[in-house]
Order: structure tokens, then sequence, then C-alpha cells
């Protein structure tokens, strides 16, 4: 067998991980079925009576915004903020070793098991990124979680019309409802505030009123997200598949989805 074609070994799944971190968790074990119901459609109402909130995040309206790339976002929906499961635990994730790929300084392509290339380094990454106790606290004083997902897609690069999607769409709510109306933007995977990225060679960030961390680097569940989603919506496309051995000739699945989302108050 060639070593493009060697099938490497799964140490853990990941799915299994979450879903332990899940059954774990006091804030999981309180929220019945129900309960999530009268709580999303409470958050739905609420929604109805903001219009000019409900036009801002509607994907038609985003897809016509004039930003290339922003046609990929195919599914938006609204949360009530307390089912958003925070933990240290999900934050901790990015620790974990798995399979992935680097350049080395000649450009050659070369494999390494290792935690995420990103942690401890970039001041959006954990340990670096805000504490769950804070965002915790924003989730608290927010009336409305808005998420973003995209359709299956394979662009590992060139893909910063997905900050610049989130960016926009955080200008028009705060326009519609005031500066402080946004209480968090939560992106999918390093930050794109600067095309140049100083800080992936240790420099200081340029741009800190546009830093945005990802939804995992802050504890945030983003399986539950979209299962609550899909659940709730009855829009199954929702939820997500677990990777393996991403960015590797053994990646499955082949493609995946990115989630972003916006909290709000009202």
């Amino acid at each position: 067998m060639s070593g493009k074609n060697k099938k490497l070994p799964v140490n853990y799944s990941v799915a299994n991980i979450v879903a332990c971190i899940l059954q774990d968790n006091r804030k999981v074990k309180g929220l019945s079925r129900a309960k999530k119901e009268r709580l999303y459609n409470a958050c739905r109402k609420k929604l109805e009576h903001l219009p000019k909130l409900a036009d801002i995040v509607s994907i038609s309206r985003i897809k016509r915004c004039g930003i290339d790339g922003a046609e990929n976002f195919v599914r938006l929906g609204v949360l009530p903020p307390e089912l958003v499961i925070i933990d240290q635990r999900f934050k901790d994730l990015c620790a974990l070793p798995f399979w992935t790929v680097y350049n080395d300084k000649k450009g050659n392509i070369y494999r390494r098991f290792d935690k995420c290339p990103g942690h401890g380094f970039f001041p959006c990454c954990p340990p670096n990124s805000r504490p769950v106790e804070d965002v915790q606290q924003v989730m608290d004083r927010s009336s409305l979680f808005i998420v973003l997902q995209t359709r299956l897609i394979d662009m590992r690069w060139q893909n910063d019309w997905r900050f610049t999607v989130l960016h926009r769409l955080a200008r028009d709510i705060r326009k519609a409802l005031g500066p402080d109306s946004v209480t968090g933007i939560y992106g999918a995977g390093p930050c794109g505030a600067c095309a140049k990225q100083p800080c992936r060679w240790g420099n200081p960030c340029k741009t800190p009123a546009l830093r945005t961390s990802a939804l995992e680097s802050m504890g945030i569940c983003v399986d539950q997200l979209c299962r609550d989603m899909a659940d709730l919506s009855g829009n199954k496309s929702w939820r997500l598949t677990w990777l393996k051995h991403y960015g590797l000739p053994q990646q499955h699945p082949k493609k995946w989805k990115f989630v972003e989302a916006i909290s709000v108050t009202v």
C-alpha cells in the first residue's frame, strides 16, 4: 500500500467525546424537549416583532449583499441564548492531538499528529481566547443567538468572505438596533480580520476591534447548536458530521460546513 493511501489510525472519536461532555453538562440536563420548544417559539415571536432585524437576518438578503462567496451561506436560524451550551471542556478539545498538514519554510507539505496549530499561538485561540465565564455572561445578557451555516464546501483557503459577511451582518444589526445591540461575534476557524495575519508570526494584533474567535475556541458546542437548529426548525440539513484527518488524502468526509454566529440584545 502506498504512503499516500495508507490508512491512518484514529485514536479517539471527537463525536463520542462531545457526547460525553454533553451528558455531563448541568445545563444540558435541565433542558427538556418541551422547554427547548417553549424557548424557541418565544424567540421566534420576539423576532417577528422586530421586522428590521428579521429582514437583515435572512438568507436571501445575505446572498444579494454583493460579497463574493456570500451565496455559500444557505441556512440562518435564531436560537434563544439559553440553549447555547458553553463548557471549558469544548475549549480544551483544541489541545487534543489530531492528524493535520503543514507547510515548511521551503513549501514542502508534511503531516503531523499534534494539537491544533493555533493553540497557544494565535490571540483568538485557546488559551488566549475569551474565558468561558465571560462568554456565559455575554449570553446571559443577550436576547437572540443568530446562527449561520454554509453549504458543504471544500474551500480550505481563500474563504475570507465568511468573515466579511459576518461583520457586514453585525454592522447592519447595529445600524438597525443601536450600537450596543450586538453583544458578540463568533467565527469559524482562524480569525480573518487581517489579510497578512501578523499574529501568525508572533506580532501584535493590528485590528483588535475586528478580532474574531471561533465558537469552539470560546467553549461553545457547535455540534449542539446545529442539532438544536435541526430538531427545532425541522431542517435536518443543519446537522454536522465530524471530520477525520482534515486536509489529508484520507480526509472523510471530503467536504464540510462552516458555522458562525452573532449574539444580540433587544
